[in-house]
C-alpha cells in the first residue's frame, strides 16, 4: 500500500505515494487513503494531507474512461463514488484540524480534497485546477460547493476559464495560504500553532466548522448521481481519449 501515515512533531502526516500517477485516485486508492486517515488520529494536534511528487492530479482518468464503456450509472453510484467519497467522508469525520499541504498539482479529485480539507498550504510547485468540466464532469467530491461556500463567485470564475492557479494565483484569491519553503513545512508549524490551544478547545472549533461548510450527505449523493451518468456519456467518451491520447 502507498500511502503511510507518521506522526512529525505535533502533527500526523497522512501521505499519498504514487508519485508514478501524480497520485491519481481511483476507488482502490481513494478507498486507502481514507482508511490510513480513519486510523491515524491519535494524539495529533492536527492531520496534514500531503503527496509525494504531487498533492493529487485527480480521478485516474484511464480507470474512468474505462469504467465508461462497462458499468451502468447505478453502478458508478453504488460501487465507485461510494468508495471515492468514503476519503471525503473521512475527512469530514476526522475529529482532528486537517490541513492540505499542496507541494505539486491539486487537480480535479485533488482541488476537491484539498477544499475539503480545514486549511489549505501551497508551496512554491502548487498548481490548482478545476478539471472536471473540461471533461464534461462535475465535482462528485463537492469541491464546487466547498469554493462557493468560502469564496463566493469564484467556482463559477474558475469554472468558466478554467484557470490554472499557481501559487501566487490562489493565494491572492484567498484558496490558500503561503507555505514556506514548502507547503508541508508551513503545515507542521501550524499544527504546532494549534498543539498550544486545549484537546477539547481544538475539537469544539472542529465541529463547528465543518457543521458550518459542509454540504449534506443528500448533496454528496446528488453528486454521485449527476456525475454516474456523465461518465457514461458520449461527452465524457470523446474528452477522456483526446486527453489520454
Amino acid at each position: 500500500m502507498s500511502v503511510h501515515a507518521e506522526m512529525r512533531g505535533s502533527a500526523a502526516v497522512v501521505t499519498m505515494g504514487w508519485p508514478e500517477r501524480r497520485n491519481a485516485l481511483d476507488p482502490d486508492r481513494a478507498t486507502q487513503v481514507a482508511e490510513v486517515i480513519e486510523r491515524a488520529t491519535g494524539d495529533a494536534a492536527a492531520l496534514v494531507l500531503t503527496g509525494n511528487g504531487a498533492f493529487c492530479s485527480g480521478g485516474d482518468l484511464s480507470y474512468f474512461a474505462e469504467l465508461a464503456t462497462t458499468a451502468r450509472p447505478e453502478d458508478i453510484v453504488d460501487e465507485v463514488y461510494g468508495r471515492v467519497q468514503k476519503l471525503t467522508r473521512a475527512l469530514r469525520d476526522c475529529p482532528l484540524p486537517t490541513i492540505a499541504a499542496v507541494d505539486g498539482a491539486a487537480i480535479g479529485l485533488g482541488f476537491d480534497l484539498s477544499l475539503a480539507c480545514d486549511q489549505r498550504f501551497a508551496g512554491p510547485e502548487a498548481l490548482f485546477v478545476q478539471g472536471w468540466a473540461a471533461l464534461g464532469l462535475v465535482h462528485g467530491t463537492a469541491g464546487f460547493a466547498f469554493l462557493e461556500s468560502e469564496r463566493p463567485g469564484v467556482a463559477w470564475r474558475l469554472l468558466a476559464t478554467q484557470e490554472r492557479l499557481d501559487r501566487e494565483r490562489a493565494v491572492g484569491m484567498g484558496i490558500a495560504e503561503r507555505g514556506e519553503p514548502t507547503a508541508l513545512d508551513a503545515a507542521l508549524e501550524r499544527s504546532e500553532q494549534l498543539s498550544r490551544l486545549p484537546r477539547a478547545t481544538r475539537e469544539g472549533y472542529v465541529t463547528l466548522a465543518r457543521e458550518a461548510r459542509w454540504p449534506s450527505d443528500d448533496y454528496f449523493r446528488q453528486c454521485a448521481e449527476i456525475q454516474s451518468h456523465l461518465i457514461v456519456s458520449d461527452d465524457f467518451r470523446i474528452a477522456a481519449a483526446r486527453a489520454l491520447a
